[in-house]
């Protein structure tokens, strides 16, 4: 199983392309450049056909994945309040941006950084680093919110890298993770305006998720391994 020769090289790549993603000139460039990077990514990982259970692109495994990872599908509820914050937008379009985001940063920061990150170094490294990376993402909200707001949007979104990357290795799927990021975004699309209690809510909800995913499920997990 020798794919750091094709990995390794591959994690400045996945780096430099993240931040700009979602920050360039216009809406037509940040689709365009998010669908290339996809498709490259995608194309990375499927040089070799079999590689791709190798990076989670299939179903879950574990007999009892719903009872160990029950917490994990209750995440997207830190967004419900938004449901009622009064804001008006199209669902078809919102459904396809959650999903089509959901996709492509659960294949970067999961199945693909993850998997780089653990053929340089190890597994715990991986999550850790993978999910900073991820929180530091929403850095670029930056002028959009309050320092506060974007404090809280970084330190949520570190916590659910946590979660997802221990799930994303727990189960050998990022389908899960998949499924919880559209639900917590086109819940996130309803958002008139922050608010700043359900901000902190979640955070805590969030942060003790990962506590629990990274500090029992993961213990679990390397015990029976």
């Amino acid at each position: 199983m020798c794919r750091g020769a094709v990995i390794c090289p591959s994690l400045f790549f996945t780096i430099s392309v993240t931040f700009p993603i979602s920050a360039p000139p216009n809406e037509s460039v940040a689709e365009i450049c998010s669908i290339l990077i996809v498709l490259a990514i995608v194309f990375l990982m499927i040089g070799k056909r079999e590689s791709l259970s190798y990076y989670g692109v299939c179903m879950w495994e574990g007999e009892y994945f719903l009872q160990t990872n029950f917490f994990l599908f209750l995440v997207p509820l830190v967004n419900l309040p938004y449901l009622f914050s009064g804001a008006k937008i199209n669902i078809v379009l919102a459904l396809i941006s959650s999903v089509f985001i959901s996709i492509m940063e659960e294949l970067i920061f999961r199945s693909f950084l993850c998997r780089s990150i653990e053929q340089i170094s190890n597994q715990n490294k991986a999550i850790i680093f993978s999910s900073v990376l991820f929180g530091c993402l929403h850095l670029l909200n930056i002028g959009k919110y309050p320092l506060v707001i974007i404090l809280l949007q970084v330190t949520y979104a570190f916590a659910m890298g946590i979660a997802f990357s221990v799930v994303f290795y727990e189960c050998k799927s990022v389908l899960p993770c998949i499924l919880v990021h559209i639900a917590v975004d086109l819940l996130g699309a309803f958002e008139a305006e922050p608010i700043l209690i359900a901000d902190i809510v979640g955070t805590v909800v969030c942060s003790f998720c990962a506590l629990y995913f990274y500090c029992f499920v993961r213990n679990r997990c390397k015990s029976e391994t």
